[in-house]
């Protein structure tokens, strides 16, 4: 793994509970909380996601950023992230929520290290949550997205006031 995979162990070994702290902040709603691709299924032309077993509340960015980090090919996340969040965006405004783009952006990059922090749990059970390669492949996908959303530079700043 490139040295942004132990730059964020470390950080995250130092500081767990206030990076843990950092996602809880913002707007909550009803999130799935482990939206990568194997949870996906299609019925009759529609996409939705199953195993809701650790939904809960948060910001839901947290669950774009978990899929777009860990389920898109590094190329194609790099070409549709930005269009795919401002379609989220305009989605939420269609229903009289509003989340402003820089918010979104922050979001974006903070639980794009909780989709790492995911991949690398997952990983660590070897093939008992799932395949070895698709648990290497999300963490090889998470890793680089918190290296070209510089993630640690965020975490690093937001943390430097706790």
């Amino acid at each position: 793994m490139p040295s942004v995979f132990r730059r964020l162990g470390e950080l995250y070994a130092m500081r767990s509970l206030d990076v843990i702290g950092l996602f809880s902040e913002g707007e909550r709603t009803l999130i799935h909380g482990d939206t990568h691709s194997g949870n996906l299924f299609v019925d009759a032309g529609r996409t939705g996601f199953y195993d809701w077993a650790v939904a809960g509340r948060g910001p839901g960015m947290r669950d774009v950023a978990y899929f777009l980090c860990n389920s898109l090919p590094v190329e194609a996340r790099r070409a549709e992230e930005a269009s795919l969040i401002a379609r989220y965006r305009r989605a939420l405004a269609a229903h009289g929520v509003l989340l402003d783009e820089r918010t979104a952006s922050e979001q974006y990059r903070l639980f794009s290290v909780y989709s790492s922090i995911a991949a690398a749990s997952t990983a660590a059970m070897g093939s008992r949550w799932q395949p070895i390669d698709v648990s290497r492949a999300a963490m090889i996908s998470t890793t680089q997205a918190i290296d070209d959303l510089d993630a640690i530079g965020l975490l690093e700043a937001r943390l430097a006031d706790r």
